[in-house]
């Protein structure tokens, strides 16, 4: 049975799983853009996508024709005609390299920057090396109205190996710096995040009445308390916050939403995800990563199929999402990273399908300060080597340290005090407006 003392926390309602205590915050520091973190967990096909190869043999081409674009010189297969519409806000950067072929191992470079890592499944620990989003936590410090970092609408997960998977969460700034975790399926009509709704019998200045007895209940035991309770109260006292605060509510609810923009999204996971991530942005969050679920972009047989049902509602959604930034006056000011963790195999294999590839594969940016109508670097022939211009995924991170306004060289502390510095990559100021 839980203590009276706990039940007063429910109105808390538990958004934040497991907390341990973290090391002390660095202060507080404001980036001076957004960012929507696109991740393709799984390894998007880059042949089959944003780097076609149509003078290539049958066996490296695919199945899959062209489609013209609006900028001069820039070819992307025929599922993705929305982006292509768009692509004058779009760079396509097709020169990304490293040398993980592990899904986990991947997700955490491109995540990371770090290559100081096992090419095999693992668990997420507590000395990995923070995600972007715990690493704008740690940086802002306390005292943010609504929550700075947030994942949608799961956590990077693959069952079994690695249900935990690294890269995503706080891991050496310990884990009350993760990311606020916004679960569910925002394209159905139930669509409801409990864990940031109050109860229905318990309105806002109730609420603010149960804050204050527990405040008094607070400090008669302070005393007691061990830092990771300090850190918990810390906290609840978050989750208060956003559970009072209209303007953060009001994002996470889509029936505000035309039906026709909702349509223009799509109605499918991805669309209104990036959807939400938009009303996030505007509500105030800097960043926003979507997840996918257990390799959804792993397309080791029938390619085809594969990618005619994955494709169009990413691109539908990917597309919309840019052309609405643009449309507000917000893509200025917010960068969106659209990626895998690596590429797919040059040559088709005899389950008509692609293996991993990590050797070249190609992502999007749009917004914050990139250029758009561009394409940086060239795969060879067969899609199979970096031809010109190789990124590796630290420069992808240091770049988007600059974007928001902070430079890459920071660092931040364990919870021995050690200083890291955010990237060892170099930021791309070719790729810059």
């Amino acid at each position: 049975m839980p203590t009276r003392r706990e039940v007063l926390r429910l109105g808390a309602l538990s958004v934040f799983g497991t907390m341990t205590a973290s090391s002390h915050a660095s202060g507080t520091v404001q980036p001076s853009r957004k960012c929507i973190f696109i991740m393709l967990q799984g390894g998007p096909s880059h042949i089959d996508m944003w780097d076609p190869k149509p003078e290539a043999a049958a066996e490296v081409r695919g199945p899959f024709g062209v489609a013209s674009t609006r900028t001069p010189g820039l070819m992307l297969t025929d599922l993705s005609p929305e982006t292509a519409r768009v692509s004058e806000h779009v760079m396509v950067v097709r020169s990304m390299t490293h040398r993980f072929n592990n899904h986990i191992a991947g997700t955490y470079i491109m995540l990371t920057g770090s290559d100081d890592q096992p090419d095999a499944d693992r668990e997420a620990k507590a000395d990995d090396v923070p995600g972007p989003g715990a690493i704008l936590n740690y940086l802002a410090g306390a005292g943010s109205p609504v929550p700075v970092a947030i994942s949608l609408p799961t956590w990077l997960s693959i069952p079994g190996p690695s249900n935990r998977m690294p890269g995503q969460y706080a891991g050496f700034l310990g884990s009350s710096h993760d990311p606020f975790l916004i679960q569910g399926e925002p394209q159905k009509p139930d669509f409801r995040p409990l864990s940031l709704t109050l109860p229905d019998d318990v309105s806002a200045r109730r609420f603010t009445s149960r804050e204050a007895l527990l405040a008094g209940v607070d400090r008669a035991t302070r005393q007691a308390e061990t830092a990771a309770a300090a850190t918990r109260d810390r906290l609840y006292e978050s989750a208060f916050g956003l559970l009072t605060n209209p303007r953060f509510r009001d994002a996470l609810d889509l029936s505000k939403e035309s039906p026709a923009v909702r349509e223009r999204y799509g109605m499918t996971k991805i669309g209104q995800s990036l959807l939400l991530a938009r009303r996030l942005i505007e509500a105030g969050v800097t960043l926003v990563g979507f997840n996918e679920f257990n390799q959804h972009w792993d397309t080791h047989g029938a390619i085809e199929n594969s990618l005619k049902d994955r494709v169009p509602p990413m691109d539908r959604a990917f597309a919309a999402l840019v052309s609405d930034l643009a449309d507000r006056g917000l893509l200025d000011e917010t960068l969106v990273i659209n990626t895998g963790e690596f590429g797919r195999t040059p040559v088709i294999n005899n389950q008509a399908g692609r293996d991993h590839w990590p050797d070249v594969y190609s992502l999007l940016l749009a917004g914050g300060g990139i250029r758009g109508g561009a394409v940086w670097g060239r795969s060879d022939q067969r899609g199979a080597y970096v031809h010109s211009d190789p990124v590796t995924p630290s420069d992808l991170l240091a770049t988007m340290w600059h974007c928001l306004g902070i430079p890459p060289e920071t660092e931040i502390r364990d919870r021995l005090n050690r200083p890291h510095r955010l990237t060892q990559g170099r930021v791309m100021n070719e790729w810059l407006a």
